[in-house]
């Protein structure tokens, strides 16, 4: 029986292979469970449970028994390389961002603030709602980059829209270097027809990307979430998972299924522009996703318990205005007034005077119900939707499908009858579109002058495809179309969205509904926006626009709009949709938030009020008057009450004070080499030796463009047959399979002006996704540098070398050593050298320090080493000497940290008992018995009893996650690598 059990942090040896000891736990017979991860060959990387006692032959690996091999190498190149990949290769502890500035992007000041605010905390919870088209999806690639940095982004899921699935994968790869696995509809069904049903599908993916739509509507898929954890999870266009006041169906799932996913994951990020619906109960569902403990009562959220969980800019604030000013060409808005044909006269008459049974029998009392506004919202997008409505409601009164008298039938059957005489020549709204077109000459031949339709109507955008091709002189694949109305809408949304954005694709207009609304970037070879309706909503409007009015747009974008103009008042007053335009760009010149007008911060609910607007009657200038009135109380409102103002305003306060250079020069990771590019060219210089038998052909290396180009090599193909990458392909740990030229080749380059002449010119082929990329601190080739550096010394065993510069005698040992939680993550992390004198001193030097004294940098001449005992003897002292010094750190960071911890378990405590004086608020003080209790109380007393055990489970949680990371393990010898030796 092994007697001496490895604690948090041990290297051990067990079957064969290597393994750090993550965490360790009694079972019940007593025995030492041990929760391990791979360090070696076939287990790297891979996490697994042991029984310590049962295992024969495992051991605890002493570090001071490790085993020195001369390092005979020209200039001593493998062991500069094992070094520096082992410095790389090795999680950080530093708060300090270390990616700004440096990422394949435009370096902006306001985007740094959430990098700042996301590494200020001790668990990553943040929700990021900026405005339109500023970067959002940018801000969350920086954090996860620093993330990974630092060993906390090894397991992602991205959930975003159908539509922004390949968008979102390409910008976290093209600008961060950060590999995801897109798990569309297509994808999943490879997948399965490869694992085993009772597989877990996200087991197979480490780093992937879905659509909430798949996760929701697949069973499978959602038991499979419930038994996965991962480090980050990235929410995007979260409103969509809000709570929100009038949320069912499908907007109840989302919001469920995101709740949780926030439970599943160490690290939580939140992406929308519109984080409210104008009530706190909508925002508070949001902040409960982030940490739940902050919200005892949803209807009452305090800016100052939730502060450090946001951030959210206008384009209006002054620092976002000053770092983007100059780069986004103002918008240009053109309003097209057209007047009605005679016979849209008569069916817009028709409809303002319709009175229909079904609709006095209504129940719900709301305009937005009615079957009347219906019809006008179709009407307003073309005949050809109306007329599809009401032949739908006609068949399903006639079946028995759906509401409605005899009557009504007749009544909507006259008025089918009047919308079919609208032919195209009477479609005025239609042909006001051909006259635009014609006067801005245009005719689809220029690549770069493409147009983007929405519209509100799917038959709508199949009647606008059918006709602009016949009446522009277009031809099939020159009008595309994304509206989600197929079974395989995610696979085909995503190619035409891809192509529309290439400058060879044929595509010159897209039409699409909202579902293409949100988030994507429609603005690369396109500035010309049409909406051939106008929505409802104003957030609607917004997003709409923000497709080609965003950062990165070159040219001013023109967005058009139609008015029609009536002779009968009362169809006159149907149109009111223009004055959310002029409200628009009220929002857009100063008054940050659209959602004041029409008090609602909830598309759906907006078009309920104007809903209200159209069907009363009031015209357009009363429902304008309404608005501004609406305007007018939120800013008294905001005046009166403080704490409205604060908590539905801008949060971009400062994250953190930043630290003293002293500070910053202790916690930044030690670099040998200059750059990340010559570490990368002499690595693969190395691995081109022909004895290596790593590439088929020598890559090619230019130092004067700072490039690498190589084929891939099969160390990095797929190997297994699960997942659904193809036999052979590259392994999608590394990059995507889109990201790998003809013939396997790629290349990389350290140069972001090259990464982003790359993406530019990709947009004009035929392939969207550039084959130059991204060569950084973040790149997963890094990973396979590091797997292939730990070849040039076996395990437990280190370099060793004679420096010049070192004084004879002298022996210095470069080391590692860190304090890990109970999770087995590092706490406290330390590179360091210690040097033995030849007198027998020792003393502890920072390994910049040494690398510069030594000029380690620079050509070193190698020669043999001469005594290897002397060498052999330093290490026991060194190892020694360098545990007492982790321990020395461990006590001095142990106060700091006990004390953060108990503020965090103070903050904790008050939290909880605002939970629980809410609870006796709502529910009052019922004694805690069945007897005598009425059945009124008896329900109450359950219900509170269910509160209680929700309050006391999820503050048990969130406390045994605090001590959990807090807690380092207590080991007087902790474990510390020697990763190479250095002798005078």
């Amino acid at each position: 029986m092994i007697s001496a059990y490895p604690t948090p942090g041990a290297v051990i040896s067990l079957r064969s292979a290597t393994w750090k000891v993550l965490s360790t736990s009694i079972l019940k017979r007593g025995f030492r469970e041990i929760h391990c991860r791979g360090l070696s060959g076939l287990v790297r990387d891979k996490e697994s449970r042991f029984v310590w006692d049962l295992e024969k032959g495992a051991r605890v690996l002493d570090p001071g028994a490790v085993q020195l091999l001369p390092d005979e190498s020209p200039g001593l190149i493998d062991t500069k390389l094992h070094l520096e990949a082992s410095f790389r290769n090795t999680p950080t502890t530093t708060r300090r961002p270390l990616t700004l500035g440096r990422a394949a992007i435009d370096d902006l000041s306001f985007q740094h603030l959430p990098v700042e605010r996301a590494l200020a905390q001790d668990r990553v919870r943040l929700l990021i709602a900026d405005d339109v088209g500023l970067g959002k999806t940018l801000e969350a690639g920086l954090i996860t980059s620093e993330l990974a940095l630092r060993g906390r982004a090894d397991r992602i899921l991205v959930v975003t829209t159908r539509a922004m699935l390949t968008q979102f994968q390409k910008e976290f790869w093209t600008r961060f270097s950060i590999p995801l696995s897109r798990l569309d509809s297509a994808a999943i069904r490879r997948m399965r027809n490869r694992i085993p049903a009772h597989y877990n599908v996200f087991d197979q993916f480490d780093r992937s990307i879905v659509s909430i739509d798949t996760l929701k509507r697949d069973a499978q898929i959602r038991d499979a979430i419930k038994h996965s954890y991962w480090d980050l999870i990235i929410i995007d266009e979260a409103h969509n998972a809000a709570a929100r006041k009038a949320a069912a169906g499908s907007n109840s799932q989302r919001a469920e299924l995101a709740q949780l996913l926030s439970r599943r994951t160490d690290s939580l990020l939140l992406l929308t522009a519109t984080p409210h619906d104008g009530s706190q109960e909508s925002f508070a569902s949001l902040i409960e996703m982030l940490d739940p403990t902050r919200v005892p009562d949803p209807t009452r959220l305090h800016r100052t318990d939730i502060e450090d969980l946001v951030v959210r800019r206008f384009r209006s604030d002054r620092k976002v205005a000053a770092d983007i000013g100059q780069q986004v060409p103002e918008r240009k808005l053109i309003r097209r007034n057209f007047p009605l044909s005679p016979e849209e006269e008569v069916a817009y008459q028709s409809i303002a005077d319709l009175h229909l049974d079904l609709d006095e029998q209504s129940t719900r009392g709301r305009a937005i119900d009615l079957f009347r506004t219906t019809l006008a919202k179709a009407i307003f997008s073309s005949p050809a939707a109306c007329f599809e409505t009401l032949e739908r409601r006609i068949r399903g009164i006639e079946n028995g499908a759906a509401r409605g008298t005899e009557e009504d039938r007749v009544r909507l059957r006259e008025l089918a009858d009047q919308v079919a005489a609208i032919e195209t020549d009477a479609f005025s709204k239609y042909q006001d579109l051909l006259r635009m077109l014609r006067e801005i000459r245009w005719t689809g031949k220029a690549a770069r002058d493409r147009i983007v339709i929405f519209t509100e109507r799917i038959a709508t955008v199949s009647w606008l495809a059918e006709r602009l091709r016949e009446d522009m002189g277009l031809s099939e694949e020159q009008v595309a179309r994304v509206d989600g109305g197929s079974v395989e809408a995610d696979v085909r949304t995503q190619e035409v969205i891809e192509a529309f954005g290439q400058e060879k694709s044929p595509i010159r207009i897209l039409i699409a509904s909202d579902m293409a609304s949100e988030g994507l970037n429609l603005h690369f070879q396109c500035h010309r926006l049409i909406h051939f309706d106008l929505p409802w909503s104003l957030l609607r409007f917004q997003q709409r626009n923000g497709r080609i009015d965003r950062y990165g747009q070159d040219r001013a974008p023109l967005i058009t709009y139609f008015v029609g103009e009536s002779s009968h008042p009362k169809v006159r007053q149907m149109w009111v949709l223009e004055k959310l335009v002029e409200k628009d760009e009220a929002a857009q010149s100063g008054v940050g938030d659209p959602a004041v007008f029409l008090g609602k911060g909830d598309a759906e609910e907006e078009e309920a009020v104007v809903a209200e607007a159209i069907a009363s009657g009031i015209g357009a200038d009363a429902f304008d008057a309404e608005m501004n009135v609406r305007a007018a109380e939120a800013e008294d409102h905001m005046s009166l009450d403080d704490e409205f103002a604060a908590l539905f305003g801008d949060y971009a306060t400062p994250a953190v004070p930043e630290p003293d250079a002293e500070t910053t020069a202790k916690q930044a990771p030690p670099r040998l080499f200059p750059d990340t590019f010559t570490y990368a060219s002499k690595m693969v210089e190395r691995l081109s030796r022909p004895e290596e038998r790593v590439f088929a052909s020598l890559p090619a290396i230019s130092r004067e463009d700072r490039t690498i180009r190589m084929v891939i090599p099969d160390d990095m193909r797929a190997r297994d047959g699960f997942g659904y990458a193809s036999e052979g392909a590259v392994d999608g740990r590394y990059m995507p399979e889109e990201a790998v030229g003809s013939g396997d080749r790629i290349e990389l380059t350290d140069q972001a002006q090259v990464i982003n002449q790359a993406i530019d010119q990709a947009k004009m082929q035929e392939r969207s996704w550039p084959t130059v990329q991204y060569l950084w601190d973040v790149h997963p080739i890094l990973e396979w540098f590091a797997d292939r550096a730990s070849t040039f010394f076996p395990e437990h065993s280190a370099p060793v070398a004679p420096l010049s510069r070192l004084a004879g005698g002298e022996v210095a040992v470069v080391m590692h050593g860190a304090i890990p939680n109970a999770n087995g993550a590092p706490v406290v992390d330390r590179w360091a050298v210690v040097i033995r004198g030849s007198d027998g001193t020792v003393r502890i030097e920072e390994v910049p320090d040494f690398i510069t004294r030594m000029r380690l940098a620079e050509d070193t001449p190698g020669r043999a080493v001469e005594d290897l005992g002397l060498a052999q003897s330093a290490i026991s002292v060194a190892v020694d000497r360098f545990q007492t010094h982790l321990v020395e750190l461990r006590r001095e960071q142990g106060a700091r940290i006990q004390q953060d911890l108990n503020e965090v378990l103070d903050r904790l405590a008050k939290l909880e008992g605002r939970f629980r004086t809410q609870l006796v608020l709502d529910l009052g003080d019922v004694a805690d018995s069945n007897t005598d209790l009425t059945p009124a109380e008896k329900r109450r007393l359950t219900i509170r009893r269910s509160r209680e055990q929700r309050i006391e489970r999820m503050f048990q949680d969130w406390t045994e996650w605090f001590e959990r990371t807090r807690h380092m393990v207590d080991d007087p010898n902790p474990y510390v690598d020697v990763k190479a030796v250095f002798v005078g």
